[in-house]
């Protein structure tokens, strides 16, 4: 890892679970991304994950109530590895049976080919994404086998 493993970067935002602050989301997390040994690529796959798991709390997590609640996400450095959690404190909806429409439920698909380890949790208290990569891989599904040449899958994706 280059030297600037031993540093410890800590961020918290608040934001109101609505469209227009998911850019502001994604300006920060690159801004504050930008400041790590990252490859430009490698930062904005990280920014889309995070953006995607907001989103998700964005659309889904305060549909049934009258105001919008609000998203927290904290980021951190530690041990050489980049931790983001994403928090709404609305309530877990469980995708519709059948097909979906085009471009719909594939928010956790993707940060699970973007990011190393995604954790979900989800209670009566809302719901908890827990992304962690490592500084210096790419996205697990650019990441090769070098003993038989083929792509690996993401394996250190879990859902609670």
């Amino acid at each position: 890892m280059p030297p600037h493993s031993d540093l410890a970067e800590y961020v918290h935002l608040t934001l109101p679970a609505e469209p227009p602050h998911l850019c502001r989301l994604r300006h920060a997390m690159n801004e504050y991304l930008s400041a790590l040994p990252l490859s430009p690529d490698r930062r904005d796959e990280i920014v889309l994950a995070v953006g995607e798991a907001a989103a998700n709390a964005v659309e889904h997590a305060y549909r049934h109530q009258p105001e919008p609640g609000i998203v927290d996400v904290t980021f951190w450095t530690e041990s050489g590895a980049i931790w983001v959690e994403i928090r709404d404190h609305g309530r877990w909806q469980e995708p519709p049976p059948g097909p979906r429409p085009p471009g719909q439920g594939l928010g956790i698909v993707l940060m699970r080919r973007l990011i190393d380890c995604v954790l979900i949790h989800h209670d009566h208290r809302g719901t908890n994404v827990l992304l962690r990569h490592p500084v210096d891989r790419p996205a697990p599904d650019r990441s090769a086998d070098r003993s038989s040449g083929f792509a690996r899958r993401a394996t250190g994706a879990h859902r609670m």
